[in-house]
């Protein structure tokens, strides 16, 4: 999960393009002219068959369409631009000079039109016509800017911005609904080790570098529906549903060499990068497990890693475990001390 550049303003009003597409030069023209007082930019095109390929070359805010063409008809070629995806949300409005009858209306809108008018000395109509359907499309495209910035935001409140993985907030939900579904579950608590000397020695910008690419290295590691979790500070959480708990020690090691062969601040003397990472297992038949349950085990289990040692793996058993009872939030089975971090 990545958070995008999130647009600040919406979409700038701008010259519209209109199409005039016509096949009898002097009844076009008389066309563009009704719009040359207003400030739009007017292409005609006399050839309907070039009107698909100038469209999607050259896509105008709004087509005008004579409904009466050689060859193909104006509702045919209405009907032409709407099988398109790409041109759907292009206007359409089909013109003729008089009055038309009421079964050339309703095949002109059945095919795609979005508006049928006749033009013979009713200009500001045509005018008035086209002014609201641009209106239309210019309400459209703020609607559908509006939903990609709720779309990025939602998505960047759910992002560690730094990382690019999902943050607390994200995994707490991804693990609330992966207890939810029930069956196996491994959550794997990793910290990284002697972190806070990394900055003390090398500065901040090396030690964003250094989370950066474990991030990374546990990203490429983790299968398609694994959850990968920046939680906090050189904190991560790995959370793997549906694989039996006999396997789990194992991914959980493959994860720790990776990120072994990380090195940092080569010229200064390259500085390998360890994890400890704490496993906790469930069967998936464990009664009422909790959220903060699985985390406390598993937090207590990253604990022992650490005076262990650090860099290695401890596994812990939900089923062979002391869960707290009544958690309030994820509080570890011992505390933590600065030598353990």
């Amino acid at each position: 999960m990545r958070s995008e550049h999130l647009d600040s303003a919406p979409p700038m009003e701008r010259v519209r393009r209109l199409l005039i597409v016509d096949d009898l030069p002097k009844r076009s023209q008389d066309v563009v002219d009704i719009f040359s007082s207003d400030d739009y930019d007017v292409a005609a095109l006399l050839d309907s068959d070039d009107t698909l390929e100038y469209v999607a070359a050259q896509p105008p805010d709004l087509v005008l369409i004579h409904s009466e063409l050689a060859g193909t008809s104006g509702v045919e070629l209405c009907g032409e631009l709407r099988m398109r995806d790409e041109l759907r949300l292009i206007p359409i409005i089909l013109y003729s000079e008089t009055d038309n009858d009421e079964d050339s209306v309703v095949r002109g809108l059945l095919a795609g039109a979005d508006d049928y008018v006749a033009v013979s000395g009713r200009h500001l109509e045509l005018r008035a016509r086209v002014r609201v359907q641009l209106r239309n499309r210019r309400d459209r495209e703020l609607l559908r800017w509006a939903e990609v910035q709720h779309a990025r935001l939602k998505d960047a409140a759910m992002c560690d911005p730094l990382t690019g993985l999902s943050n607390r907030r994200a995994g707490d939900r991804a693990v609330a609904k992966v207890l939810a579904a029930g069956g196996p579950i491994t959550c794997l608590l990793i910290d990284i080790d002697h972190f806070k000397q990394v900055n003390d020695v090398f500065g901040h910008a090396v030690g964003d570098a250094v989370l950066q690419e474990v991030a990374r290295t546990l990203q490429r590691r983790a299968r398609k529906d694994d959850v990968v979790v920046r939680y906090g500070g050189e904190e991560f959480l790995v959370l793997i549903h549906g694989i039996p708990i006999q396997i789990a020690p194992g991914i959980a090691e493959r994860y720790r060499a990776a990120v072994s062969d990380i090195v940092f601040a080569p010229n200064l003397g390259p500085r390998q990068v360890t994890i400890s990472i704490g496993v906790a297992v469930s069967s998936g038949d464990e009664t009422g497990l909790t959220r903060e349950q699985l985390f406390a085990v598993a937090d207590a289990a990253l604990y022992q890693a650490k005076r262990a040692g650090r860099d290695r793996v401890v596994l812990a058993r939900i089923a062979d475990s002391p869960l707290p009872s009544n958690p309030t939030g994820r509080a570890p089975a011992v505390p933590r001390t600065e030598e353990a971090s």
